[in-house]
Order: structure tokens, then C-alpha cells, then sequence
């Protein structure tokens, strides 16, 4: 291999295994995944679906629930949790802000950031939420 091969080469090899090793910033932590409700009596027919590229926010029987497209996540450590932001367009174009702290305890808990001392948990499905 000529010697100006191998100087493009190395560069162009390295900058690959950085970005291979980022996660990538529109795509949910699997973790985060799945269908989220709370016991707080205001919010008993709500719940919250992460999927790793969607976010559908479900806000009574009576209204439809809204399906969101990810567009950028963050992610904060702080302690043993994670402080999420999720930054988010619906089908009209809408752009929202979902922030939310995160403990992987109890199979995992979110603590939505305008709905301090408010927990949700995740469920298997729908189902198993829809059950209790």
C-alpha cells in the first residue's frame, strides 16, 4: 500500500470507529422502551409509549393520543438515574419537549419533570396496564 494510502486510511478508519461507537442521538435507549402509566388518579386513563423512533402520548379515552417521530434524545447522568430529554415532531409538524428522569428500580421508573413526586411505570404491553 503506498505511504499516502496508509495516511488517508488511518484517519478515515478512525473517524469510522468513533462514530460507530456514539450512539446515535435519535434513537431511544432500549431501556426507555415500553408502555408507561401511572397510579395517580388524575392520569388513570393516560399513559406514555416509548418506542426507540416514536412517542405516542395518551391523554384519555376521549382524546386521541398523539404519535410523535424522535428527533434528538439527551441524556444527563445524575446519580443513579438519568435525566432524559426527548425532543420530539408530531404528524402536523408540531415540535415538543418530553424531560423526564429516569431509575432503572423497579423494572423502571420516569419522573416526568412538570409532574414532580409523580411516578410511572412500565408494563409488558398494554394489556398488563389496561388489567390493574
Amino acid at each position: 500500500m503506498p505511504k499516502i494510502s496508509k495516511i488517508v486510511s488511518l484517519p478515515l478508519l478512525l473517524l469510522a470507529c468513533v462514530a460507530c461507537s456514539q450512539e446515535n442521538p435519535k434513537i431511544l435507549p432500549g431501556q426507555l422502551a415500553g408502555f408507561w402509566t401511572t397510579d395517580e388518579a388524575r392520569y388513570a386513563d393516560c399513559f406514555l409509549e416509548l418506542d426507540k423512533v416514536y412517542v405516542i402520548i395518551g391523554a384519555g379515552r376521549q382524546v386521541a393520543p398523539s404519535v410523535q417521530v424522535i428527533d434528538r434524545v439527551e441524556a444527563v447522568p445524575a446519580g443513579r438515574e438519568t435525566i432524559y430529554t426527548i425532543h420530539s415532531t408530531d404528524l402536523q409538524g408540531v415540535e415538543y419537549r418530553l424531560r423526564f428522569q429516569f431509575s432503572p428500580i423497579n423494572g423502571g421508573e420516569l419522573q416526568l419533570s412538570n409532574q414532580q413526586g409523580i411516578v410511572w411505570r412500565r408494563h409488558a404491553d398494554e394489556g398488563e396496564a389496561r388489567e390493574k
